[in-house]
């Protein structure tokens, strides 16, 4: 217990939320509603403000770049890295224009784009899977890359692919 009031200090408060005009340390922000981190943000000359989202699991890092148009929220790319020793590999990415973003749409094209990756490896090596069981694999993935930051069980190594995907 005495770590805990140790760690739960003013400083640490004023660290991760400033009073306004204080600039905030670089930490990785969570967003627990969109199951991601978001790792940058800009506003456009149009005024128009983007973000860059991460979620990422065991198997790959999945980036979305998002767009707020006035009170609509478009998706304006998803990436699909994977792990390729210490580094990511940029294997699948798509682009969109004017494309309503929402968690379904984002799952259904992140599935897409796996099967796609692993039907054409598969393809290359020679292999013949089924269908289906690309698509059933795909699933597991994206579903284990919207897990929760926050669950007691989420692989914490996995943090350190963030420093990556900044540069």
């Amino acid at each position: 217990m005495a770590s805990f009031e140790k760690a739960l200090t003013k400083d640490l408060f004023d660290n991760l939320l400033p009073k306004f005009g204080t600039p905030r340390k670089q930490v990785p922000v969570w967003d627990e509603g969109q199951k991601m981190f978001l790792i940058g943000n800009y506003e456009s000359a149009k005024g128009n403000y983007y973000y860059q989202g991460v979620r990422f699991c065991d198997n790959v890092v999945i980036r979305e770049i998002v767009g707020l148009y006035h009170t609509w929220t478009y998706i304006d790319s998803i990436e699909i890295y994977a792990f390729n020793g210490t580094c990511l590999e940029l294997v699948q990415k798509r682009d969109y224009e004017k494309t309503f973003r929402s968690e379904e749409f984002v799952r259904a094209e992140a599935e897409q784009m796996i099967s796609d990756y692993c039907a054409g490896y598969l393809k290359s090596q020679g292999h013949i899977v089924d269908e289906s069981e690309i698509r059933a694999q795909a699933s597991a993935i994206v579903d284990g890359s919207f897990k929760s930051f926050l669950d007691p069980d989420f692989n914490l190594h996995l943090t350190r692919i963030l420093p990556q995907l900044k540069a």
